[in-house]
């Protein structure tokens, strides 16, 4: 018993060093600085540190897209190869089948020559939802020129606070890399816990690429999980 609290124990005080950690609000801001070769997406920097993708520093998650049935007012999965839904959300396009959520879920900015998005013409929202909990999360999206709003999604399920995507403006940040005459924009949302991902309820965003930076402490409790697991094994 004393050996299995001590070894435990570690996993004790990373989890009261989460729980306890400083309270910040939800916040927005631009990502103009990145490198792009080949049309994917190799590296970032941010808050003057560099994420580099070859080197695993980012990870994906599993996008999706949703619209909000009009007869039951139910948000309803639109699964990739259905075919598209009525359009719930007017002063965009109408939804297209081939920009997927998964479109998203890579660092391509193009692919075979065309953009590869995640649109969410004429429908609510996306979410993209990693394997485990972040805290950064970043988003490449093309032209920047959608109102919206971000909201995290917490450990529970349940979303954060509403934060406010403007046309043309904040946080949207150009970073130059031209997308089939459209220039890629970038930005960041970070929250005040480790969350499972991310909402996106703005028409006509196109998603390039949504990735995010893993938590340490998550990390540092995954492992000292899995150690006490084979140590349990072992004995």
């Amino acid at each position: 018993m004393k050996r299995h609290f001590l070894v435990a124990f570690p996993a004790i005080v990373l989890l009261l060093m989460l729980l306890c950690s400083a309270v910040r609000a939800d916040a927005l801001s631009g990502l103009p600085d990145v490198t792009v070769v080949d049309d994917a997406l190799v590296s970032l920097l941010y808050s003057d540190t560099e994420y580099v993708v070859a080197d695993g520093d980012l990870i994906l998650g599993t996008t999706t897209r949703w619209y909000i049935d009009p007869d039951t007012s139910v948000e309803t999965l639109w699964p990739e190869g259905d075919p598209a839904p009525p359009a719930t959300v007017g002063g965009t396009s109408n939804p297209k089948e081939g920009d997927v959520g998964s479109n998203a879920d890579n660092f391509l900015f193009k692919l075979d020559g065309g953009t590869n998005i995640s649109s969410i013409d004429g429908i609510d929202f996306q979410q993209t939802v990693f394997p485990i909990l972040v805290d950064t999360i970043f988003v490449f999206e093309r032209g920047g020129n959608d109102n919206g709003t971000v909201q995290a999604i917490l450990a529970d399920d349940s979303l954060g606070t509403a934060l406010t995507l403007t046309k043309g403006g904040d946080p949207y940040a150009n970073t130059g890399v031209n997308v089939n005459g459209q220039n890629a924009f970038g930005y960041v949302l970070t929250t005040d816990v480790p969350v499972k991902g991310l909402r996106i309820t703005a028409s006509g965003h196109d998603a390039l690429s949504v990735s995010a930076v893993p938590e340490p402490a998550t990390i540092a409790l995954l492992s000292v999980g899995g150690l006490i697991l084979l140590r349990r094994r072992r004995s």
